[in-house]
């Protein structure tokens, strides 16, 4: 595990903590503090949950951190070392009724992303990117971000600097890597199914666009 990552995992709790006890101080404590955003590569989606953490002061959690937390016992430690054993034992018990509690191969990173997932969402104030986590929480403030493939191509060409032909062969091999990885953790019936309480479809926003509207979201959220 670089010492980098566990670096990284440390700075997000922190954040995390940060941003409760400001609301808690100013009287405005969010129990719906937890976002998720599901997107395809070179929709605009890192940005965007870049600049809502930038705004809200929140974490962020793409796919390395939470696969360190479900990968590696010493990294998850650093996430849950403020929950009492009641705690984890929930944590527990809602991984097991995610996934079984079948202790075989093809179970055992499910049982630990869903742990990961329900960790952070336990901490609060986070925003998880992607790894199916609108799938494993359900009362999260879940979105959607997308965008056509031409769209999509363009800022892959602008932002990685790469050609057309290249930009197109690395998102059609995302978006089959994708979606190999959700219907085999998630089951096809599952992600097929999956319903989110906002879809952006960045053909017609700015990132900043999408920006306010997901913040006027977590207002609304925030406000129940």
């Amino acid at each position: 595990m670089p010492r980098y990552t566990e670096q990284m995992v440390s700075e997000q709790v922190r954040k995390s903590e940060l941003a409760k006890r400001k609301e808690i101080e100013n009287g405005q404590p969010c129990d719906n503090s937890v976002v998720t955003i599901s997107r395809r590569m070179g929709s605009g989606a890192r940005i965007v949950a870049q600049k809502l953490t930038d705004v809200l002061g929140w974490s962020l959690w793409d796919k390395d951190l939470v696969d360190a937390i479900a990968e590696h016992a010493h990294v998850s430690e650093k996430v849950v070392r403020e929950f009492d054993e009641h705690t984890m034992s929930e944590i527990e018990l809602f991984a097991r009724g995610v996934f079984g509690d079948q202790e075989v191969a093809g179970f055992i990173y499910p049982m630990h992303l869903a742990r990961a997932v329900k960790s952070i969402a336990k901490l609060g104030n986070a925003i998880i990117l992607g790894r199916g986590a609108n799938l494993i929480l359900p009362d999260a403030l879940n979105i959607r971000i997308d965008a056509s493939d031409e769209r999509r191509i363009h800022n892959m060409m602008e932002y990685e600097n790469l050609t057309n032909q290249q930009a197109e062969a690395k998102i059609h091999q995302s978006d089959r890597d994708r979606r190999h990885f959700l219907t085999s953790v998630f089951g096809k019936e599952r992600v097929e199914h999956a319903v989110f309480d906002l879809t952006l479809w960045m053909d017609e926003f700015t990132n900043d666009d999408a920006v306010q509207i997901i913040l006027a979201a977590v207002a609304a959220r925030c406000g129940k």
